[in-house]
């Protein structure tokens, strides 16, 4: 096993640890535990950058030009929205949702992505222009926020008593997240129809991925707009959130095989 999937590894224990004291402190009213829990999600964001930054080391170019490079980040930004952006009086809270949906993105990863799809390799021709990763880095940091306010709107729908949570705390968390997320995914779909234009001539394909995404962001679009409008506000907004978390889950880990469904070629690079 390589260096990196050690480190993945660790980055993995380190965000469900995390995930595991934030439900250890929503369950036994220790506030505390949140602050560890911040600590384990940052700890496995971090790993995860350095995990990629040792893949672009080795291929000498930038380490983004594939799913499982793709997901390393995704997870990353996840865990460290939860670190960085949540507020501290719901880190509790904050941790529950991020630090399981990044560690579950890793571990699928690694389980089920072959083995020689992980191998570092350099970017091919369409992936030469800068636009290319500024587009990825923009839209990774959309869904890292938009995760972490998905799952937050997720937990609100939970029966009363199933977790001791404050709608007002579920409704904080999801906001810190959808704000930092919702125009960090915009600037990466402008940036992707950058790259569009500049690597096949055209800004827009309405492929698979580029319908799921459209999706993906006009539900967070609803959730952003709608949020302290009459008649929007609690359950509403909170189911939202959690159709735009499944659609951007699908639009991650699925598109790609939907795509090939439809058609017997390829649609995306990664």
């Amino acid at each position: 096993m390589a260096f990196e999937d050690w480190l993945a590894i660790l980055a993995v224990l380190f965000l469900f640890g995390g995930g595991g004291l934030s439900l250890a402190g929503l369950l036994t009213g220790r506030p505390g535990l949140g602050h560890w829990a911040r600590w384990c999600a940052g700890s496995g964001g971090y790993l995860l950058l350095l995990v990629l930054t040792w893949r672009g080391l080795q291929v000498q170019g930038w380490p983004l030009t594939d799913l499982y490079e793709v997901l390393l980040l995704t997870a990353a930004t996840t865990a460290l929205a939860c670190a960085l952006v949540a507020p501290r009086r719901q880190e509790a809270l904050a941790g529950a949702c991020a630090g399981p949906a990044a560690g579950l993105m890793v571990a699928l990863a690694l389980l089920f992505l072959p083995s020689g799809s992980r191998l570092p390799h350099p970017p091919t021709a369409a992936l030469g222009s800068l636009w290319f990763p500024l587009h990825v880095l923009a839209t990774t940091l959309g869904y890292g926020g938009l995760i972490l306010a998905g799952s937050a709107g997720l937990l609100r729908l939970l029966p009363a008593g199933r977790l001791p949570i404050s709608p007002h705390d579920a409704e904080e968390v999801a906001w810190r997240g959808l704000s930092w997320g919702y125009p960090w995914l915009t600037l990466g779909m402008v940036l992707g129809m950058v790259w569009g234009w500049w690597a096949w001539g055209r800004p827009w394909s309405w492929s698979t991925k580029e319908v799921l995404t459209l999706l993906t962001w006009g539900l967070f679009t609803l959730a952003f707009h709608t949020r302290r409008l009459k008649g929007w506000r609690g359950w509403p907004h909170a189911l939202i959130l959690t159709a735009g978390l499944a659609a951007l889950l699908l639009t991650l880990l699925a598109a790609e095989a939907l795509a090939r469904l439809a058609v017997p070629v390829a649609e995306y690079v990664f």
